[in-house]
């Protein structure tokens, strides 16, 4: 079918802008509740392993491009756990986490290395942000591994931090601690 070369002109860039709009992915809502969070921890030569539940995370998610991704990760350190009720309750108190007045550490995301998600495959991405403990806020960096499983994207992180840079100065506490976070996210 011949079209007037005027309407030729006007469907190309309507077309253009139809294939752009299509190629360029937003943002999309997402959350997780109840994920978990371990530690492992030397104080005077005790190995201390502990854990956290009820992980939170709000994030803009956009899959095809992970560099367009913001959010923040939520860790109730009121509610951290060790085995032994009198060294959660130390851990708790204000010389170490000072968990009544800071009861939750916060990660807010400034950027994950590009790469997108696919289906069934898990993608290895490093976060870039920002960590607050106890009030102190400092840049980390984090190695995370994701992965697309329907609607969901599973997520997970290991990485070292300083308790002594977050003024957490527990007596006998070593200046190391491994971390482990792990979360689902599901669409709003």
């Amino acid at each position: 079918m011949n079209q007037p070369s005027s309407l030729r002109w006007l469907s190309i860039p309507a077309l253009v802008a139809g294939l752009l709009g299509a190629a360029t992915a937003a943002t999309v809502p997402y959350t997780a509740a109840g994920g978990t969070a371990t530690f492992e921890h030397k104080v005077r030569f005790i190995n201390v392993k502990g854990n956290m539940t009820d992980v939170t995370s709000t994030v803009q998610l956009d899959l095809v491009d992970l560099a367009a991704t913001k959010g923040t990760v939520t860790v109730p350190v009121v509610k951290l756990k060790t085995g032994i009720g009198l060294r959660d309750d130390h851990a708790k108190s204000d010389v170490a986490l000072n968990a009544a007045k800071f009861p939750n550490a916060v990660f807010t995301l400034d950027k994950l290395t590009g790469g997108k998600l696919v289906q069934g495959q898990t993608l290895s991405t490093t976060a870039t942000g920002k960590l607050t403990i106890k009030g102190k806020t400092l840049p980390i960096t984090a190695p995370v591994k994701a992965t697309l499983d329907g609607n969901k994207v599973n997520v997970s992180t290991q990485f070292k931090i300083n308790p002594k840079d977050f003024e957490v100065n527990y007596p006998g506490s070593s200046d190391s601690a491994t971390l482990n976070v792990t979360f689902t996210l599901v669409p709003r």
